[in-house]
């Protein structure tokens, strides 16, 4: 079997890009001997390394580890060891977000589109009510939206039905890609933005609970009426240590889902214990307890101690619901329309007969095949 010369610093530079206990014990104990250099590793050793780790085979072969720039790390919520050390799985999504918003731009400027008035609208303006106001005037929406919609999932695919009548793109997926091997984890990121005057783009992390994608989708709008990138990384709902533009836009996604003025008069209507309040709240909200409590906790109804305990609670109830649920196949259309957006995909089929785009590019930027490709573009209204 024929050896290969690999850099030591390329074999640490990988390991540090993935967990170790992906890689298996036999490849870490090939790895060690590499590194000491009791053994010089095969050809086919070092694609084995490549495949576990999603790095590109061709990485392994450099002098010096690749300098990949991901601007957008730059701007995750809370500072974290993960986000210091990002996945492969979330650096390629980034990449391939990056890919469909280069997309949509270019068809855009090229088509003669002017630039998207609301993006950064809100840029100088701190108060939550004039940024919520300015929002729901933009989207649409009046003080109880919510109540149109039975559950946090529908409330969601309002917002973002209304997204794509603005010319937001809204991109979901909880894998990377089509790869069902790569699953996203919402502990290292719950949804990023992307902003740009054109093609504005946000990306939910389908690995989060219905309430969490809710909540995330209206914090990265409120980026974009800021005019500021975002990557999303906050698990915790932190009342600390972040950014003036963090706390604006949890307020202001608080006030889209709770409106305050709503919320008081609520609040006094229920004569039960806390918990149960929060709980009964956010059936009617249609949102996540943690909403609710951090509406309390500011209108001064609650202390922080049972918000800190609605939040742990909150998320100890995810993680054992993640743990206990069975994965079950559904419609495979069904599951790729919801990852993708209807603004790109009629876009790529209005390209595609104008001659400005192939089927293959569209195939790519959409990781879907002629067939698949067919049945999205007809369920968002698009002519292939």
């Amino acid at each position: 079997m024929p050896t290969v010369n690999v850099k030591p610093e390329i074999i640490n530079w990988a390991l540090k890009q993935t967990q170790e206990e992906k890689l298996g014990n036999k490849l870490m104990s090939n790895i060690a001997k590499w590194l000491d250099g009791s053994k010089i590793p095969t050809f086919n050793q070092i694609e084995e390394f490549s495949k576990k780790t999603n790095i590109p085979l061709g990485y392994f072969f450099l002098q010096s580890p690749p300098v990949e720039q991901i601007d957008l790390l730059e701007y995750r919520t809370i500072d974290s060891i993960e986000l210091s050390n990002p996945s492969r799985n979330l650096i390629d999504t980034i990449q391939e977000m990056e890919n469909i918003q280069d997309w949509m731009r270019t068809y855009r400027q090229d088509l003669g589109f002017d630039k998207l008035s609301f993006v950064g609208c809100m840029q100088e303006i701190e108060d939550i009510n004039l940024i919520a106001g300015k929002i729901r005037e933009n989207l649409g929406l009046n003080n109880t939206w919510f109540e149109k919609n039975d559950d946090a999932r529908k409330a969601f695919n309002f917002i973002r039905k209304q997204l794509e009548e603005c010319g937001v793109v809204v991109i979901m997926n909880g894998i990377v890609g089509k790869n069902t091997h790569r699953t996203l984890d919402a502990d290292e990121f719950r949804a990023f933005a992307m902003i740009d005057d054109w093609a504005p783009l946000i990306f939910i992390n389908a690995a989060d609970s219905n309430n969490a994608r809710l909540f995330s989708i209206l914090h990265e709008i409120v980026h974009i009426w800021l005019g500021k990138n975002d990557l999303f990384n906050d698990r915790q709902s932190r009342l600390t240590n972040i950014s003036d533009t963090e706390r604006i836009c949890n307020a202001v996604a608080g006030e889209l889902l709770v409106p305050q003025h709503i919320f008081l008069n609520k609040w006094e209507q229920y004569h039960i214990n806390v918990f149960e309040k929060i709980t009964e709240l956010a059936t009617y909200f249609r949102c996540g307890e943690i909403v609710v409590a951090r509406k309390a906790l500011d209108c001064k109804k609650i202390e922080q101690n049972v918000y800190n305990q609605v939040v742990q609670t909150s998320i100890e109830n995810y993680k054992q619901i993640q743990k206990t649920k069975q994965v079950h196949g559904g419609n495979y259309y069904t599951t790729m329309g919801s990852r993708l957006d209807g603004c790109l995909i009629r876009a790529l089929c209005e390209s595609i007969h104008m001659g400005r785009t192939t089927y293959t590019e569209a195939y790519r930027l959409t990781n879907t095949s002629r067939k698949t490709f067919s049945e999205v573009a007809q369920r968002f209204g698009g002519i292939d």
